[in-house]
């Protein structure tokens, strides 16, 4: 069994409280629940408005007849496009409302999966070198050992399998806004004796008092994912403008938007980082220099 940190909460704390209410996405609808209107509608929003990078950065239509795992399947909405795309998709999440949401979409779309299972991302149920590839989308900062969470993740990856994760980044929402306007001017970051972690838990997600938030700079990704043999880290989405009570959001305006899209500002200031990284069974192919390639091959 792993042992999270004493300082961080149980894997049952995080379990009761990501169920019910905030599980994420079911406020992106207000159609009828469990209707393939309500689905479609909700994968709408969340493919156009909310993280419009997914559908560029996810390789949903890139790995057909592949096995993929999601760490954290929340609705299924992200798995259901793997499959659709021709992958043979399984699930895992720790709560059991997820799982059942996420069977939900499966049967309603008439799409198949190979298994959706409660389990945690500490502990993934499945054999050494079984997937191609393993998909987790803002569920390892909030795990309490997320460090054993990635071992488990390239345990059970081939070894010429990839990984692709998101998790939370320093920028607009959660330094500036969030440190801002609710550790400053609202006196949070006082109260909590400028402890950025516990004024991280209580605002970041949707109806707050969440039992751990983890932020991420480009340093401790580096070193989360060390034991892999390739990186790459995209900052993305700039998200809210003004904080939140839950769904009624203020968005940047489409005209600066587009400004800051001009001068690549989402890279500075985005709120989530899209890690994607590789085993590589031969790591001498990626150690030519431009120069050698140049000289050696043409």
């Amino acid at each position: 069994m792993s042992k999270a940190n004493k300082f961080e909460p149980s894997i049952n704390e995080v379990r009761n409280y990501w169920s019910e209410k905030n599980i994420p996405q079911q406020w992106y609808s207000k159609k009828e629940k469990f209707t393939k209107q309500w689905y479609n509608e909700i994968a709408r929003q969340r493919y156009e408005n909310y993280y419009p990078y997914l559908k560029k950065l996810c390789e949903f239509e890139y790995h057909r007849g592949e096995t993929v795992l999601e760490v954290g399947v929340g609705m299924g909405t992200d798995l259901l496009e793997y499959a659709k795309n021709g992958s043979k998709v399984y699930g895992i999440d720790l709560g059991s409302d997820q799982i059942e949401f996420s069977k939900n979409l499966f049967s309603t779309m008439d799409e198949k999966y190979e298994e959706l299972k409660v389990a945690s991302a500490e502990e993934i149920p499945y054999a050494s070198e079984k997937f191609d590839l393993v998909y987790s989308f803002g569920v390892l900062h909030h795990t309490p050992n997320t460090e054993q969470s990635v071992k488990e993740i390239y345990r059970v990856l081939k070894k010429d399998g990839s990984a692709i994760v998101m998790l939370y980044a320093p920028g607009w929402k959660h330094y500036l806004k969030r440190v801002f306007i609710q550790g400053i001017l609202k006196g949070k970051l006082f109260k909590y004796k400028f402890n950025f972690r516990k004024l991280s838990n209580d605002v970041s997600e949707v109806h707050g008092n969440s039992p751990k938030t983890d932020i991420y700079t480009r340093g401790r990704i580096k070193k989360l994912f060390k034991q892999f043999d390739h990186i790459e880290i995209y900052k993305c989405r700039l998200g809210e403008f003004f904080d939140y009570a839950p769904y009624q959001t203020i968005k940047f305006p489409t005209f600066v938007k587009k400004i800051l899209e001009l001068f690549t500002i989402e890279g500075l200031i985005g709120e989530n980082y899209l890690i994607k990284v590789k085993k590589i069974p031969n790591k001498d192919l990626y150690k030519d220099s431009l120069l050698n390639v140049l000289f050696k091959h043409y």
